[in-house]
């Protein structure tokens, strides 16, 4: 397709089907260009990928039902969420989260400092979904309402699932192709498709608790895996700091048939902070309706974003090349255990 721009954002469009189906020589250059707006912005809007546009369609159809079940079966125990806890011996990561259980705490582990930060709720519900195959399905099978209720619904976001995570993985080879090393050298971490599909549902809310602060969609942060691969409504939200005045943020607006490619901190840490894990926030949508009195609704909000994350018990070190003249800044970590720190401060608090 021809080039595309955003206007008033930054993020760059690349071609992915000259990945796919190009040239060796485009193939090279995608990958580069990919690498290119990682280094630069740490997220890119990539186009003519591998997953259908009714395929992303219908992911968002069944992410607006399973919102519409009610808490009664949302909250049941074999649905809900259970609570992550640090220092576990496995994830806590499938299932049902209602509105507020999360906080977005980037880098913050203080009881007292989580404390504050909780005073100001996250206006989202979430329900995520894992492989159901390989080990990631024996340590911690789903959590799916029953058929009955939604039917349809686990078969056709297993399929998803798969599909997000074969498009990773091409992904994760073009960032490989772009440091010149082994295509596979990152895919050689992700065999166990350890990884989250999230449906994302951020419900209208009285535009005056997100303008005085009382209440947020998502504040800025970055993303704790790998790379995450994000599917937007067409309601908009979206901002991303913008690198050359940090600080301030630009939006990342829906584009039909896109997905948004981000750098999460775990590959930004491998990668010895060469590649950019960037802050991003959602921030109130367009008003949806008057309400009177001076009430006034913001639309509600749907994404899907698609978390890789590394095998959890292999350990990753400096990428081979990327050391720099000072060596690498980080010691090694295993997926499991940056990945349980994290997730257990944006939970702690809530049951």
């Amino acid at each position: 397709m021809p080039a595309t721009v955003i206007p008033d954002s930054e993020v760059p469009v690349v071609d992915f089907s000259l990945f796919n189906h190009g040239t060796p020589e485009q193939r090279i250059k995608t990958a580069k260009d990919i690498v290119a707006a990682f280094k630069e912005v740490g997220f890119v809007y990539v186009v003519n990928h591998h997953v259908a546009d009714e395929d992303i369609d219908q992911a968002f159809q069944h992410s607006a039902r399973v919102f519409k079940l009610t808490q009664e079966e949302l909250n049941k125990p074999e649905v809900v969420r259970p609570t992550a806890e640090e220092g576990a011996k496995t994830y806590t990561a499938r299932g049902y989260s209602a509105l507020g259980r999360e906080k977005v705490s980037q880098d913050v582990y203080d009881d007292d400092k989580l404390k504050t930060l909780r005073a100001v709720a996250d206006f989202k519900e979430f329900f995520d979904i894992g492989a159901d195959k390989g080990p990631p399905a024996v340590r911690e099978p789903n959590r799916f309402p029953s058929k009955d209720a939604i039917p349809s619904f686990e078969d056709f976001m297993l399929k998803f699932f798969w599909e997000c995570h074969e498009f990773g993985l091409d992904i994760l080879r073009a960032i490989a192709i772009g440091f010149d090393i082994d295509e596979d050298y990152f895919v050689n971490f992700h065999q166990d498709a350890d990884h989250l599909l999230r449906l994302l549902h951020y419900p209208a809310v009285e535009r005056k608790s997100l303008v005085s602060g009382a209440k947020a969609r998502i504040p800025a942060h970055s993303d704790f895996g790998s790379i995450t691969v994000l599917f937007q409504d067409s309601v908009g939200g979206l901002q991303v700091e913008d690198s050359k005045y940090p600080g301030n943020y630009l939006p990342a607006p829906p584009l039909k048939g896109s997905a948004i490619v981000n750098i999460g901190d775990f590959l930004m840490r491998w990668s010895n902070n060469v590649l950019k894990s960037t802050l991003h926030r959602v921030v109130e949508p367009p008003v949806a309706k008057q309400l009177g009195n001076d009430v006034e609704l913001s639309e509600e909000r749907f994404s899907i974003p698609f978390f890789l994350q590394a095998d959890r018990h292999k350990v990753i070190q400096c990428v081979p090349g990327l050391e720099g003249e000072s060596g690498p800044k980080y010691p090694p970590v295993t997926a499991m255990e940056y990945l349980n720190m994290r997730v257990a401060a944006t939970f702690k608090g809530k049951g």
